[in-house]
């Protein structure tokens, strides 16, 4: 859920991280505010029909609820995420505690550190364990004490680079979220109005989990042997060559470091700034380009 971070200190809570004497990183106290009164804005509008009949039709009361009881859901999800999710940090270990799962004793032998735009990520075999964003409190905590760690004991831990990017898979949370709040609901208003303006109205909303859902499964890119393979959301594979690519990383969207490929000058894909194995593409690009230069003036 790093994404999560991310989007709620890029457009809700633009601070810096502070640090203190604590040995636990946790998000924000600050944030916990905005889902909590998500929650209470819609149980308020949830009760509307009780205390004002005429504010709603009888008949749709059902999936008034419905949709409603739905967001309230997801409110609390991310109350109880934000309350719960916690890493205290020791010296040779770390516990980890996220909403809905058992807390976790990690020690520090063999984690993999990597130093993202977004802060940092935790790696064991190369099998993503955690992610610290540089919105919380003591965000350099824990990469300070593993690295502490590691030298005081002479541990030296291989980075295992993915030849891969993939979708962030937080993401998944949107179309099933959409599923809940506006395919359902449009269904009822189907069986109970026809084709009615909110049915027409909903279809955008459709299209839109739609893409989203094809992006998560299919698209992903490659590189490998001098060559980068983009999927694309509908399946298509399009190969092209390394020595002829070439990258503008900006803020597009909520990450500074956005990046989009171009391919002979033409734009071949968009990656957002967070997901894994971006800076490896990049660093990728570069050094296979120089090392085609360098061919180039040998020769």
């Amino acid at each position: 859920m790093n994404w999560l971070s991310g989007l709620l200190g890029s457009i809700l809570v633009r601070r810096k991280s502070k640090s203190n004497e604590s040995n636990i990183i946790e998000y924000p106290t600050s944030w916990r505010i905005v889902p909590i009164l998500g929650i209470l804005v819609f149980v308020i509008i949830l009760l509307l029909p009780i205390f004002l009949p005429e504010f709603i039709n009888q008949d749709s009361v059902f999936f008034f609820v419905f949709f409603f009881v739905s967001i309230i859901i997801v409110f609390s999800y991310f109350t109880v995420y934000l309350f719960i999710w916690k890493v205290e940090v020791s010296d040779s270990y770390f516990l980890f505690s996220r909403a809905f799962r058992k807390q976790q004793k990690i020690a520090y032998d063999n984690i993999e550190m990597r130093d993202v735009s977004s802060g940092y990520r935790f790696y064991i075999d190369n099998k993503h364990i955690l992610s610290i964003s540089f919105y919380q409190d003591n965000y350099r905590l824990l990469d300070k004490a593993i690295r502490s760690y590691q030298k005081l004991n002479k541990i030296k831990t291989k980075k295992e680079i993915t030849n891969i990017l993939k979708p962030i898979q937080g993401l998944w949370f949107l179309p099933f979220a959409s599923l809940i709040i506006v395919f359902i609901p449009t269904i009822g208003i189907y069986l109970d109005e026809g084709l009615s303006k909110g049915f027409y109205i909903s279809l955008p909303f459709h299209l839109i989990t739609i893409f989203i859902f094809l992006f998560m499964a299919n698209w992903k890119i490659v590189f490998k042997d001098g060559i980068i393979t983009k999927t694309t959301i509908i399946g298509d594979k399009k190969a092209y060559e390394v020595q002829y690519v070439t990258y503008v990383v900006s803020q597009r969207f909520m990450n500074p470091d956005d990046t989009t490929l171009y391919y002979k000058g033409k734009k071949i894909a968009f990656i957002m700034g967070n997901v894994n194995n971006r800076s490896e593409l990049l660093e990728y690009i570069d050094h296979f380009n120089k090392f085609e230069r360098s061919l180039e003036v040998d020769d």
